[in-house]
């Protein structure tokens, strides 16, 4: 059976080719990937354990399914996820009044934009 052709390392910018899907030995112990996410704690110690996940289920029915932002630009797409229309960081609580449901990619947008706000300090 012929091997499988080597594939380029996971780390940005590097160009090692590897035997598996993965990272070269020189980027196998670098803090990288999921590494960020054990350092802000599970989803529970975030605040999104039982409770997030019934007021999850809460705002996606009352929505009706269907991503806000593409609703208010006059698409109609389903919605994925429950996003806090204030940020959490930015002093936004789990009220309802302050979540709505949203797509992924209208999700990703946001956090984009409150990154980069984030960023310039503003």
């Amino acid at each position: 059976m012929p091997r499988k052709a080597p594939t380029p390392c996971r780390h940005p910018g590097c160009r090692a080719l590897v035997a598996s899907p993965g990272f070269c030995a020189e980027h196998a112990r670098d803090d990288i990937g999921w590494q960020n996410d054990r350092l802000r704690g599970t989803r529970h110690e975030r605040g999104y354990g039982t409770a997030w996940t019934k007021l999850r289920a809460i705002i996606l029915r009352r929505d009706g399914g269907l991503c806000q932002p593409c609703l208010r630009a006059r698409r109609v797409t389903r919605a994925t996820q429950v996003d806090h229309i204030v940020s959490k960081a930015e002093g936004g609580t789990d009220d309802e009044s302050n979540l709505q449901s949203i797509c992924d990619k209208c999700h990703k947008a946001k956090t984009a934009r409150e990154s980069a706000r984030a960023r310039s300090g503003t």
